[in-house]
């Protein structure tokens, strides 16, 4: 089974912090083996870039990026014409950044790894923690 990923999650996985749960990180884990494919809205390197920059986490965002572009497990998904068509329908999500993150995975018919309540509790998508 493929995976959206939300952002604190893929940030979690490539820090191996703690709070990540052991669900999701059975599922990084299964990616990296090349087991699953796990989809990164474009967002989510946005989001990766700006916590980078504002020094929120302690990691190597170039190093992650190159990571993730070179993985043939690792995709990037970009916004384009037809998730903003998931978008407009969406009105469960007030951020921004969330409501893209679930339209890309409505978008693909797919589950979100995410820790994010307010995601979990939209019944039209499955969210895993």
């Amino acid at each position: 089974m493929n995976f959206v990923t939300d952002t604190h999650p893929l940030l979690w996985w490539f820090t191996d912090n703690p709070r990540l749960s052991l669900k999701a990180s059975g599922i990084f884990a299964s990616c990296e083996n090349g087991e699953n494919i796990i989809f990164v809205p474009s967002i989510v390197i946005a989001e990766a870039l700006s916590i980078f920059d504002k020094k929120r986490i302690s990691f190597d965002f170039k190093k992650l990026f190159k990571k993730i572009n070179e993985s043939e497990n690792f995709v990037i998904i970009a916004l384009d014409y037809s998730i903003l068509q998931k978008m407009v329908d969406l009105k469960d999500i007030p951020e921004l950044h969330d409501k893209i993150i679930v339209s890309t995975a409505k978008y693909l018919s797919l589950p979100i790894i995410t820790k994010d309540e307010t995601i979990h509790n939209i019944s039209s998508v499955k969210a895993i923690w």
